[in-house]
């Protein structure tokens, strides 16, 4: 029986969801933050973890920066009494939460979410058997500005793909000493930084790695830099406030061009979940090798997907497990009929369990 951990001050509503679920799960409880991580020591592992998000002391947020610290593999369920999540989509961008629930949360309901995060928890496990091999061959990203905001953003979205070292300096001159000690393999520096402006700072690193993928982050309109600028050549300008999965996708592709090619950059999973974390609507491109394949999402729900003689969901599990692949975010199809009716989680575990038993087969 799956294990679960129920954490909250809540005592009584710990003890009823632990009564009608025990016999579907292994659910243990811990009141407070504390007290949940000395299970999570202790007791673990656990394939999901339930956190209220309200605690004294300790709340949800800095509970599940500790617990993950101890087991990364649990996927996280935070509940919260408000019905405005804007605080919480901001935090899910770390890749730490695995969903949100609102107070007062149906049993069936929690029950479904809950078998969910058992297939993501088994999925990460899977995943976690090639992060050591893969570790040594990330590329490390520079990202310089000193918006604190900006910096823990730009820093999480990237760290939630797993595939990037991200450093993180808050002027020109401690990016400089950076780079003449670690090999960076591409810098995102924001115009106006103390010490020097971004271009300089650019102009400075590409004289001393000229092979470095360079971007610029700036309020101003982008057509206002790109190829305008003696003796270097920006990868990309990003325009603020960012737009990370775009942004995603340009280091992504950028780096991809790498002449090394070792690095095939962050997953196709991550970038859907991203989508479908700041409910986007738009259409993926995706391309490898001779495919060509579409994915379509509407205000981060994937509703379709399409690549050659195949539509829906066999589309999306083909156009999933493709490898070395490309993406691009073209327009949104506002007409686009839903084809899909199941979560993006449901297609991403089926997706996996596919190319398992395909790898199997051979």
């Amino acid at each position: 029986m799956d294990r679960i951990l129920f954490v909250d001050e809540d005592l009584a509503l710990m003890e009823v969801t632990q009564r009608r679920l025990n016999k579907v799960f292994d659910i243990d409880i811990a009141q407070g933050g504390r007290e949940g991580l000395n299970a999570v020591a202790g007791k673990g592992p656990y394939a999901v973890i339930i956190t209220g998000l309200h605690m004294s002391g300790m709340n949800g947020f800095q509970f599940v920066e500790e617990a993950k610290k101890i087991d990364s593999d649990s996927a996280i369920v935070m509940l919260t009494g408000h019905g405005r999540l804007d605080v919480s989509l901001k935090a899910l961008n770390g890749g730490k939460i695995f969903k949100f629930l609102i107070k007062p949360c149906k049993p069936h309901v929690l029950e479904n979410v809950l078998q969910e995060g058992v297939e993501q928890y088994r999925k990460n496990r899977h995943w976690a058997k090639t992060v050591d091999a893969a570790s040594s061959h990330r590329h490390k990203i520079l990202i310089v500005d000193d918006d604190p905001e900006v910096l823990s953003v730009f820093a999480t979205t990237l760290n939630a793909t797993g595939h990037y070292d991200v450093l993180t300096a808050e002027n020109g001159k401690i990016a400089l000493e950076l780079v003449k000690f670690i090999k960076i393999h591409a810098i995102a520096a924001d115009l106006n930084i103390p010490d020097m402006d971004g271009i300089q700072l650019l102009r400075a690193i590409h004289r001393r790695e000229p092979n470095m993928s360079l971007f610029l982050m700036t309020w101003n309109p982008a057509f206002e830099f790109q190829d305008s600028i003696p003796d270097i050549t920006l990868d990309a300008v990003f325009e603020k406030p960012l737009d990370m999965p775009s942004i995603l996708a340009t280091i992504r592709t950028s780096l991809r061009s790498d002449p090394k090619g070792k690095i095939e950059g962050f997953s196709t999973t991550a970038f859907l979940q991203m989508i479908e974390m700041e409910e986007k609507t738009c259409t993926i491109q995706v391309k490898s090798a001779e495919n060509v394949g579409f994915l379509f999402f509407r205000k981060g729900r994937l509703i379709a997907a399409a690549t050659g003689d195949k539509r829906g969901e066999d589309a999306a599990y083909d156009i999933l497990n493709w490898k070395d692949s490309a993406i691009q975010i073209t327009h949104a199809d506002l007409e686009k009929r839903i084809e899909i009716n199941r979560s993006l989680m449901h297609i991403l575990v089926e997706a996996a369990r596919r190319q398992d038993e395909a790898e199997t087969g051979e």
